[in-house]
């Protein structure tokens, strides 16, 4: 088995979005006429097998890294407005939604619906996923439940983040960028090819600012502001003929507080509007007495080791040790003055082993198996404090405190078979089962609101769950660019429990997903066209409802979600490219009532669900003569409004249509080696809410979104 260094266009593959039409933002100035037919060799994993992503029968974004970097995304909060029916919100309520799916926990004592990765290997806390990306190779997203070769916490999709590889030889690549609110960033990466069987790619990543929302208190502090490390070092071995391991080596350090810029809504009667001084000037300028400080470290080791067996069969072990933990301390008030605030720190030791076996025949059968096991350990607290009497003494006494240690285990069996039964029609087959099991204990005291007293608590949980996921899909090809696939995937997330009081276990949430859809390649590739329909039907769907000053999770009864997405990417000329990208998803809740207010929320879309999402956008190309080249994009993104996650009171946490307009400028010099970007985002200068969280007559808080940014890159390689 040789080494690989995988070329990705910046075109995308199926349904993709926003990196459709970026060819030149990928290829430089070396783009050629054949670029209008690059869509048809883009190489993925989203199924654990090398293929074009083309040939993969499910809806699926790709989003080369190299796009990435030209767009100037640099978090999956930013990304999600370049794919429909996808929504995200970072901060203390850090998820991610995909087609309206996401329970909303807070993680502790349960999981994530979206399963992400790097490099095969799972994270189980969401920071890790919501915090800045740097040096990939690709994004894929892949939509709806994938309960067979994935399985654990995946009813929603899953999200891929495969790290750049090593590249043909040594040598160096990089930029800096200096941009809005004092931004420094920078990023690089070295190749090192040590003989023919082994390679390394060092690569390191840091970004500062000085924050989007100023703090008027004398107590001071940056509030959203950026201030990520990371480092990663990627290793590419031949181990042996046949023989070949990768190893990924991965270290955050992030005290960013991007997100923890909330602040009180002065139009909403309550008791913090009610006191002075106000808040809020604006969402931009805000009276915060305690300043967020925040700090996040992970690491990340993943190894793969994969044995060509001869006939066609490998194995492949894939090991994973993931390490996080957290802090993290913010005013929680919604009011000028010291009321509130809340502190928590978390921490996590997770580790994966993963074992495929996989095949294929001249006869059209293709087959992956395997098994998989983790193991988590989790603890973490929460102290909540108040002023003894605001605003005569403010005193800070503790109203809540709460401790928690958890240990979780997951194991499954799967297999997914592919049966050619001629040139045209093909079916699919799949199943897991998947056995899980989660215990842990809690204690502290909680403030009894008609006493004024604590009450001590303390209590253990645990719950067991199994589930057999099967898959069946047919697909079928009237020609060699056309498509059409149909399918019914089952989905499964184990219960959990609520460490704070009352402590209580929930019930595993279960999900029927039908999807039919086509892919087509045509005018030789000058056109791509993708659609996609899908209805889900939910059985116990896990949602997290503030109730006092708690927010524990609960099971709804039922919930549907139907919807379409199509996307749309034309190469009218070589240097001109299009594309259109939309999604609509309809959901709602059924026979659920508020744990907070008892009211009946049924027909209520799902948190995080905007009914209408899509993405249009034209990238040019203009050479310059002498070899250099201009590459201009422009992309208009537009979500209509959606429902934030609290569930205490929809009809005020809602946030309105948001309509984004994102631009950059990239200039390549002859050498092929050089380059200038000028990257805009939000140039309408939207000023747009990411969450809202409403509590019945004392606050009604919000955080909002980056306003207007502008930065400037200057990249080299050699």
């Amino acid at each position: 088995m040789r080494l690989k260094s995988i070329a990705l266009a910046a075109t995308a593959t199926p349904i993709a979005c926003f990196c459709f039409g970026t060819p030149a933002l990928a290829e430089d100035a070396s783009v050629t006429a054949a670029a209008a037919t690059e869509l048809e060799h883009v190489v993925v994993t989203a199924r654990k097998r090398e293929e074009r992503g083309q040939d993969v029968p499910q809806s699926l974004n790709v989003i080369s890294g190299l796009a990435l970097e030209s767009s100037g995304v640099s978090t999956f909060e930013q990304l999600q407005y370049k794919l429909p029916g996808v929504a995200a919100v970072s901060g203390p309520g850090n998820q991610i939604a995909i087609r309206g799916v996401s329970n909303n926990a807070n993680q502790r004592g349960g999981g994530p619906s979206t399963a992400v990765h790097l490099d095969g290997v799972y994270l189980p806390r969401p920071e890790l996923a919501l915090g800045e990306v740097f040096d990939l190779g690709r994004v894929e997203v892949l939509k709806g439940p994938e309960g067979t070769l994935y399985g654990r916490n995946a009813t929603a999709g899953v999200v891929n983040y495969i790290s750049r590889d090593p590249g043909q030889g040594s040598g160096f690549d990089g930029f800096v960028g200096v941009g809005t609110d004092h931004l420094v960033r920078a990023q690089a990466g070295v190749n090192l090819h040590l003989g023919d069987k082994a390679a390394l790619r060092i690569s390191a990543a840091s970004t500062k600012d000085d924050g989007y929302t100023e703090n008027l208190n004398a107590a001071g502090g940056t509030i959203d502001a950026r201030n990520f490390q990371a480092a990663r070092i990627k290793g590419v071995f031949q181990l042996a003929d046949g023989v070949e391991a990768r190893l990924t080596a991965q270290f955050v350090d992030d005290k960013g507080t991007v997100g923890y810029g909330v602040s009180g809504n002065p139009l909403t009667p309550n008791y913090a509007n009610s006191l002075n001084p106000p808040q809020r000037q604006s969402v931009r300028r805000i009276e915060t007495d305690t300043p967020p400080d925040v700090h996040r470290r992970g690491s990340i080791f993943s190894l793969q080791l994969t044995a060509d067996l001869g006939g066609g069969i490998e194995l492949k072990s894939i090991t994973g040790v993931v390490n996080y933990d957290s802090r993290n301390r913010y005013d929680a008030d919604g009011t000028g003055g010291f009321i509130e605030r809340t502190g928590g720190q978390d921490k996590s030791d997770f580790w994966s082993q993963e074992l495929q076996l996989s095949g294929g025949s001249a006869r059209g059968l293709s087959w992956t198996t395997g098994l998989y096991f983790s193991q988590e350990k989790t603890s973490g607290g929460t102290t909540v404090e108040d002023s003894m009497s605001y605003p005569d003494d403010l005193t800070p006494f503790t109203y809540y405190t709460g401790a928690f240690n958890a240990k979780s285990r997951s194991g499954a069996v799967f297999g997914e078979l592919s049966y050619a039964l001629n040139e045209q029609w093909t079916l699919v087959g799949g199943a897991r089962y998947t056995k899980e099991k989660l215990s842990g204990d809690s204690r502290g005291a909680d403030i009894d609101f008609d006493t004024f007293q604590m009450v001590p608590f303390s209590g253990s949980g645990a719950t067991s769950s199994g589930r057999f996921t099967p898959k069946a899909l047919v697909q079928f090809r009237p020609s060699k660019a056309h498509m059409l696939y149909a399918s019914v995937t089952a989905g499964f997330k184990s219960g959990g429990v609520n460490f704070n009081p009352p402590i209580k276990t929930y019930k595993p949430e279960k999900i029927t997903a039908y999807e039919f859809g086509s892919k087509s390649v045509l005018l030789g590739g000058a056109l791509e066209m993708d659609l996609a329909g899908f209805y889900y039907d939910y059985t116990d769907l896990q949602l997290r409802t503030v109730v006092g000053n708690q927010a524990p999770i609960s099971n709804v009864a039922k919930a549907t979600v139907k919807g379409v997405e199509m996307a749309f990417v034309a190469h009218p000329t070589r240097d001109l490219s299009l594309d259109l990208n939309m999604a609509y998803v309809d959901s709602a809740l059924k026979d659920y009532l508020s744990p907070a207010t008892g009211t009946d929320l049924s027909g209520m879309p799902l948190p995080l669900s905007p009914k209408f999402s899509g993405t249009a956008g034209a990238q040019y190309r203009v050479g310059l003569g002498r070899g250099d080249a201009l590459t201009l994009r422009a992309e208009v993104n537009r979500q209509t409004s959606v429902i934030f996650p609290a569930l205490q009171n929809p009809s005020l946490e809602r946030r309105g249509p948001v309509t984004l307009v994102n631009a950059n400028v990239r200039y390549s010099f002859a050498d092929r080696r050089t380059w200038l970007a000028l990257i805009g985002r939000n140039l309408g200068n939207k000023t747009y809410m990411t969450n809202r969280n409403y509590s019945a007559g004392f606050a009604d808080v919000e955080t909002y979104a980056a306003p207007r940014t502008v930065e400037l890159r200057l990249g080299s390689s050699f």
